[in-house]
Order: structure tokens, then sequence, then C-alpha cells
């Protein structure tokens, strides 16, 4: 297949340009002129990129905590408790309604051009309902053609019935293990903050989950400058979340790095918070990915990445290039999925067509542009 256009190959390409797919890879990039026989698609003048890949979410939860949002705009503050509410509720829901609203939403985000996304557990905070999310999200990917990365954030806050001290042995030492024995997630995540897990909470937790051969990702220095990125770092850390509160000193170490700095800026402006220092990260040549943080309780939004990245373009200060370099290829590798995100001869050929002439288009219309067409592995993808 060939697919050809006189458009923007993004975030960077020739024009007129040609790309030919062979067996679910990128075979070959190169100019109209010079390219190979085969069967053309052409899609004239539409914006054409990887498919964007969403490193942080949380999709399976039952309920609604809106009016916590209200209440937190008010003047209330973010606690554990909306957590705790959401794990209740989501107890409470069978399997079929989960995996309805998981469905739901990971469609909501195939459809807006997210062709990769990393789902978390996290509103189960027990072994038995850890397993049973991890398990949902599993059964839904089987069914759906988008990519899915599977996260156990069994450490997301602490249950009322545990101390936390009690509850993090428990999750590194019980769950952890379980987790791994079914090979039901590839990362583990810890959300490293005050009133949630302290440091040395969190690093129980994080090198539990080396030890148990799965990666590691951090919430950090959402709320409180913590030391939660330089733990991440010491740790090995595949990315780092949030960072609203990180500092000079933070961004150093993460630019010395290769932990990714994944920021969420939908969530920090619900909050009225800081936004993190994007800037700052990128020049201190920081690996930087951007993702939705698409969850309960803070930003509730599935299929937002093309806002994402235009919130990066306008809020975060970002060029648009990064933005969207920050949206597939950095998503990539807080992810450690080297093949996707990038449009090169031997990567995977996840590509969207953008109802759009050019990348510009994501900051002008603030997550309004929509995909013209997909394809994910090669295989195109019906809207």
């Amino acid at each position: 297949m060939l697919l050809t256009g006189t458009g923007r190959l993004a975030p960077e390409g020739p024009t007129p340009w040609a790309l030919l797919v062979r067996d679910g890879l990128i075979a070959w990039i190169g100019s109209l002129s010079e390219a190979p026989s085969d069967e053309r698609i052409d899609l004239g003048s539409a914006l054409v990129t990887p498919g964007l890949i969403d490193s942080h979410t949380h999709p399976v939860f039952d309920g609604d905590r809106s009016e916590g949002v209200a209440a937190r705009l008010a003047g209330a503050p973010y606690t554990d408790g909306g957590i705790l509410r959401s794990v209740r509720a989501t107890r409470a829901a069978d399997d079929a309604t989960l995996e309805r609203l998981v469905e739901t939403r990971l469609r909501s985000a195939l459809s807006a051009g997210t062709t990769t996304v990393e789902c978390k557990s996290g509103y189960g905070l027990s072994l038995a309902e850890e397993l049973r999310h991890l398990r949902i999200i599993g059964r839904v990917a089987e069914r759906m053609p988008l990519r899915v990365i599977r996260t156990f954030l069994g450490a997301h806050a602490v249950p009322s019935d545990f101390k936390a001290a009690e509850y993090a042995a428990h999750v590194a030492d019980e769950m952890i293990p379980a987790v791994a024995a079914e090979g039901a997630a590839e990362f583990v995540d810890v959300f490293a903050d005050v009133g949630f897990f302290d440091l040395a909470a969190t690093e129980r937790i994080g090198r539990a989950a080396l030890d148990a051969g799965l990666g590691l990702r951090l919430h950090a220095e959402q709320l409180a400058r913590t030391g939660a990125a330089e733990l991440g770092v010491r740790l090995g850390a595949a990315s780092v979340d949030h960072l609203e509160q990180l500092d000079a000193s933070g961004v150093a170490i993460l630019g010395g790095s290769t932990t990714v700095a994944t920021l969420l800026p939908a969530p920090a402006l619900i909050l009225r918070d800081r936004m993190p220092p994007a800037r700052a990260l990128l020049e201190a040549g920081a690996s930087v990915a951007l993702a939705s943080d698409a969850n309960a309780g803070t930003y509730g939004a599935f299929g937002s990445m093309p806002l994402v990245i235009g919130l990066g373009a306008t809020l975060l200060g970002m060029t648009v290039v990064e933005a969207l370099t920050a949206a597939t290829a950095g998503g990539a590798a807080a992810l450690q999925r080297p093949e996707l995100g990038s449009l090169r001869p031997g990567m995977a050929a996840d590509l969207v067509a953008w109802d759009a002439e050019h990348e510009g288009a994501f900051a002008l219309h603030l997550g309004a542009v929509r995909p013209h067409r997909i394809w994910i592995a090669g295989g195109e993808i019906a809207l």
C-alpha cells in the first residue's frame, strides 16, 4: 500500500510525499516523484501524523464526580476522598458495566486519533479488584484495534481499612507478585505525593515492581515538591508524570536521565494549579511526553489528545511540533515502545490523516481537529 499526499507529513517530511506500507510497517518514505509502484491511496492535502499515543489514562471506573470538580473550583482541597468514592462505585459495578464503560472510553480515544493508550487500574485497591480491573482492560483490548498497555496502580490511594505503611507493604509483597504471575500488567505506578504514598513507601513498591520484572512509572510532583522525580530517576522509572511542582533542580535531574517527563496539562488546568515546566525540561534535554490523564475525578475527557497537543502548544509554551512530538514519539518513549510514534522506515505503520492541512490546527482549534482516516499496523480502521 502506497499512501501519497501533497500536504504536510508531520512533524517533518517531504512535500509532495509518498509512504510505502509493508507487513504493518513503514517500508519507505520519500518524495512522490520517487515513489515505487504500488496501489496508491491519495490523501490530498490532508495533514498526516503518527498515531497519537496517550501514555497516562485511568479508564476503569464507575460513578460521576463532576460535583467534586465544582467543589474544588469553589476552593475545596483535592484529597484522596474523591478516589475512594470512585473505588466504592467501581467495586459495586459488575464486569459487564465496567467493560462497556472502558470500551466506550477507548473508542472515544481511537476516534480522536489515539492509536496507543496506556490504561491504569487503581479504583480497586484490593488484590481481587485490581486483578478484576486489569482483566477487564485485557478483554476490551482483545476486541479493539488500538494498542493497549496495562499498568497496575494499586498504590493510587490508601484504603480506609489500612494504615499507609501496612498497605504499601501489601502492594509490594502480595499484590505485585500476583499481578506479575498472571501477566496482567506491563508497568506498576505509584501516586507519590503528600497525603498518598511517601518516598519510602514509593521506593518499596517500586523496587518490588522491578524485582518482579515489571516497568515502573510514578505520579510525581503533582500536589507538592517531594523529590519523587529524583526517586524515579534513581530507580530507572520509565516515566514520571504530572510534575506541576517541579523546580530547577528536578528539571536538571530529569534532563540528565533517560526517564521521560510526562506532562498532563488538562488536570492542572482544572485544578487551577501551576503548569509543569515544559520549556525548561525541553531546554535541559529531557525527553518529554504529553498525555491526557483522563480519569474519574480531575479530568474526564477521553478522546482529547488533540486538545492536549493544543494545550502543550499554548499553555505550556511548546512549539506545535514539540507538542505533537511529545504526543507521539514522547509517549512511545514513556511506554518503552520504540517502534511506535515516528514516521520512519521500520516503524509501525500507525498513521492518522487529519481534517487539517497543518499541525498548527491542533493549537488553532484546541481539540476540534478530527481524523479523516486512521491506520494501525497498516490496517485502516473504520471511523
